[in-house]
């Protein structure tokens, strides 16, 4: 793994900032080491308070779209909500619903099956959604790739309003309303997941409703922030700006939420105890089990435990959804092995990327076997599946490597193409997919590499004894996540005492017990059993911040990596020390 100082703040401006806030010097190196320099700033972004929030209205779109859905109102028209399959997409569709109803709306849901309808806004849904007697259709999660589909809703009367966060592509489909954060309007820095999308509509419809004089009945739509940080996490948007506020405030709402579907989901993921949800409880813990209905089959068992007010019936969706998650486990395990029989029996030639196809293979979970696959060959990766002369495919690529933009050649060959930077999904001809291969590797050669290997930023550098002081200040600034990842301290020139594989999963985990000066901790390093033949007596370790520790719900500190003392540079005489 390769290791590099995020940032080199002087010790000047570290001490400055300590003083004014009074907190930790090591705490301020942090801060510095992430950009944040001003006092002010540091309390702003600690607090993360909803009243920093931009009001809904200055979305790009929004005017447009809350005033369709007035109209549907005052026509009495029945909304109909097109979701997604993912947590995401499923925690979008139940927030809107939810809200809609909450305003008097009459609302159908319509969430595609991954098997036989495929991702994001069809024609045969435009059809089913119109016949049901619809006469606004909603999209959440998706539509703003979908040309053709709202092309059929205009030519049936259908009005559509696109509320999306993926990439904008070339052409706009001619909807009557479109809001996506990459629109602008100060929205595109952190872009939003889907759902941070929906609650901002969600949003702007009430302060209009409020300011006709109706009120909304059922819970305050804040509550419905739990479901923002169930679904933003899940699809692992940046945790920065908007999306931290967002998140942060939601995160506590769905550890104290009574509503009957987020308390069976917790028990479901083991979390019934847990007085304090994490970003890796929803990420390991609850969002896998919503994501497993739509990677096995239908999403209907997610969508009716998100929408469900009875806890005997949520307690029976969320079981069904623990046991899909156990099949998806196995099933993915089973893809793995045969990609990688076909990786191993392939003639890469010198090529950059990875396209594997197999007959059949289960489209809900090539996505996931594709960032497998693309973490062990640190290429940008693409499985598909064969099915009655089409490849349905999703792609994966190492953090910070733009895969759609290495996509964006093959795109002519595609009958659908979206995604983010870092994930991809597409259908095509599968008589096309030797062109394809071709036409993704050429993009890709445009592109800059990804890294060799993983990259480690450190973020400052202290000893055991400095470490201590450093947990409530560093809880203050939680969530982290993608964007604003848990900080990296490194400790130079400990001495191990003791170094073996852990009591659990020991073939996976190891166990470190070291030793700065007089003070001894120890550190469990998760996945780095391999390593255990490295370890020398003296280490250079770097350590990431957890809020929780083990099964102990403490704030304590991981092993992330360690190399022989003084094999990496140490800190300038600019640095903090």
């Amino acid at each position: 793994m390769l290791w590099r100082h995020r940032a080199r703040p002087r010790r000047d401006e570290a001490l400055r900032l300590s003083r004014e806030l009074g907190k930790p010097l090591k705490f301020c190196e942090f801060l510095l080491a992430r950009g944040i320099s001003d006092s002010a700033d540091a309390i702003r972004f600690a607090k993360a308070d909803l009243k920093g929030l931009p009001l809904p209205e200055t979305m790009p779109g929004m005017k447009d779209a809350v005033g369709l859905l007035l109209r549907a109102r005052d026509n009495g028209d029945v909304v109909a909500i097109h979701g997604d399959y993912d947590a995401d997409g499923l925690t979008a569709t139940a927030l809107l619903a939810r809200a809609l109803g909450s305003f008097g709306y009459r609302t159908i849901n319509h969430v595609p099956d991954r098997l036989s309808e495929g991702y994001g806004l069809s024609e045969e849904a435009v059809r089913s959604i119109r016949g049901r007697g619809a006469g606004l259709l909603v999209t959440v999660d998706c539509g703003v790739s979908d040309m053709g589909a709202v092309l059929l809703a205009n030519e049936l009367g259908l009005p559509v309003l696109v509320t999306d966060h993926h990439r904008i592509p070339p052409r706009l489909p001619p909807a009557q309303a479109i809001i996506n954060p990459h629109l602008g309007g100060g929205f595109a820095e952190s872009p939003m997941a889907g759902v941070g999308v929906a609650f901002m509509l969600a949003w702007a419809l009430q302060r209009a409703l409020k300011a006709r004089g109706v009120e909304p009945s059922g819970p305050p739509l804040v509550e419905s922030l739990a479901l923002v940080a169930l679904g933003t996490i899940a699809d692992l948007v940046p945790l920065t700006g908007i999306n931290r506020t967002l998140v942060r405030n939601g995160l506590r709402l769905l550890s104290g939420s009574a509503w009957p579907c987020l308390s069976a989901l917790k028990e479901a993921a083991r979390l019934a105890d847990a007085a304090h949800v994490t970003v890796r409880d929803v990420g390991f813990g609850m969002a896998p089990r919503l994501n497993a209905a739509g990677r096995m089959g239908s999403a209907q068992p997610a969508l009716g435990l998100l929408l469900s007010d009875d806890p005997r019936s949520a307690k029976g969706f969320a079981l069904e959804l623990d046991r899909l998650n156990k099949d998806r486990y196995d099933g993915q395990a089973r893809l793995l092995s045969l990609a990688l029989d076909k990786l191993a029996g392939a003639d890469s030639g010198g090529r950059q990327t990875v396209v594997l196809a197999g007959e059949s293979w289960h489209r809900g979970l090539l996505g996931l076997v594709a960032s497998k696959v693309a973490e062990l060959t640190r290429k940008p990766t693409v499985l598909l599946s064969l099915e009655n002369g089409m490849a349905f495919g999703s792609g994966r690529a190492a953090p910070g490597y733009d895969l759609l933009r290495a996509l964006d050649s093959a795109r002519p060959l595609c009958l659908s193409l979206g995604g983010h930077s870092e994930a991809a999904g597409l259908r095509l001809r599968a008589k096309d997919l030797p062109a394809f291969e071709l036409a993704f590797e050429e993009g890709a050669r445009r592109q800059p590499k990804p890294p060799p290997e993983d990259e480690l930023s450190i973020d400052f550098e202290a000893g055991f004894q400095d470490l201590k002081v450093l947990f409530k200040p560093l809880g203050d600034l939680e969530p982290f996540g993608m964007g604003h990842p848990a900080p990296v301290a490194l400790v130079r020139g400990v001495r191990v005492l003791d170094a073996a594989p852990a009591k659990t999963n020991g073939d996976k985990h190891m166990v470190l017990r070291v030793q700065d000066g007089a003070t001894g901790i120890g550190l469990v390093g998760f996945n780095l059993a391999h390593m255990l033949p490295k370890v020398s007596p003296v280490l250079d370790v770097a350590m990431v911040y957890e809020p929780w520790v083990s099964n102990h719900r403490v704030p304590g500190w991981r092993l992330a990596d360690f190399k022989d003392a003084g094999d990496w540079p140490a800190q300038s005489s600019q640095g903090a020390t």
